[in-house]
């Protein structure tokens, strides 16, 4: 399964087309663009008018500025002028997932693509604690995939018992999300997500459904990263031989069904939230 080929990437067009709307009004205002840059698009992502910064990125971690437009959730107080895109924004990654509906069979998954620090520890730990067999896992930087070879990222999820969602971004004082974890939460399947402190706080403050009737979220309190990240491994492992009812896949599928349900109607007020923005920024 290549990356961005599953059903959540019909987000990519919607997000480009949401950066060159900011783009355009930001200009408009009378801003004057920095250089374009290949990672938003070739949009630019900070501007300014007379003494002023003004910093515009979506579904990445923002440039600190005088105002900042943005999908970032900042954990403590910034120094600049916050306008916030959320929670309606998240509704780029309303999806219909396509799979077979079948028992899971499989302990978990966990999908992993470039190399990097916490993505190492985790393929270690799940070496050490001999699991890694037990589990659909990719760490494409390090050669290793079993993931492909069993089918498209939904139905790996479908055939697990739960997914394990290293986020892009874990920060000690922010939280920033990608499709990573609105994947999992529009699949009917349990999840653990490692992210920045509070991040599954901030879901169950906008409404959504995090099943934590199934999972133990107590994790999301821990600060220390690694301490947090150890956490959820210790709760990862207790789902792999887990044996689901009916009742449990029928309670999976409300959840996933409320989220959908629950990002569509952001998408409902997504252009009156996207109206109030450029209006404060016009009056910037």
């Amino acid at each position: 399964m290549e990356t961005h080929t599953d059903g959540i990437w019909i987000s990519d067009k919607k997000e480009k087309e949401t950066v060159k709307d900011f783009t355009d009004h930001i200009i408009s205002c009378g801003y004057i663009p920095d250089a374009p840059d290949q990672d938003n698009f070739g949009y630019p992502k900070t501007f300014s008018k007379d003494n002023t910064t003004l910093a515009c990125r979506l579904v990445d971690l923002v440039d600190d500025a005088d105002i900042v437009v943005t999908d970032n959730h900042p954990l403590v107080p910034g120094s600049g002028r916050l306008i916030s895109v959320l929670p309606e924004f998240w509704s780029q990654w309303r999806f219909e997932p396509v799979y077979i509906d079948r028992p899971a069979t499989i302990g978990y998954n966990c999908f992993m693509a470039r190399e990097r620090g916490d993505r190492d520890r985790v393929f270690e730990i799940f070496k050490k604690r001999n699991i890694l067999f037990s589990g659909l896992v990719s760490y494409l930087a390090r050669g290793y995939d079993t993931v492909n070879m069993h089918g498209t990222l939904e139905q790996c999820i479908i055939d697990t018992n739960i997914s394990l969602i290293l986020e892009t971004y874990i920060r000690d004082n922010t939280v920033v999300f990608s499709e990573k974890i609105f994947r999992a939460l529009q699949m009917p399947r349990p999840w653990l997500l490692y992210c920045s402190y509070k991040s599954i706080e901030l879901l169950k403050t906008h409404g959504f459904d995090v099943l934590d009737d199934y999972v133990d979220i107590s994790y999301d309190s821990i600060e220390i990263n690694w301490n947090r990240l150890d956490a959820i491994i210790d709760q990862l492992e207790t789902f792999i031989h887990k044996q689901y009812t009916v009742k449990d896949y029928e309670r999976f599928l409300q959840a996933a069904k409320h989220n959908q349900n629950l990002l569509e109607l952001y998408e409902k007020s997504w252009p009156l939230k996207l109206a109030e923005i450029k209006q404060n920024i016009r009056l910037t």
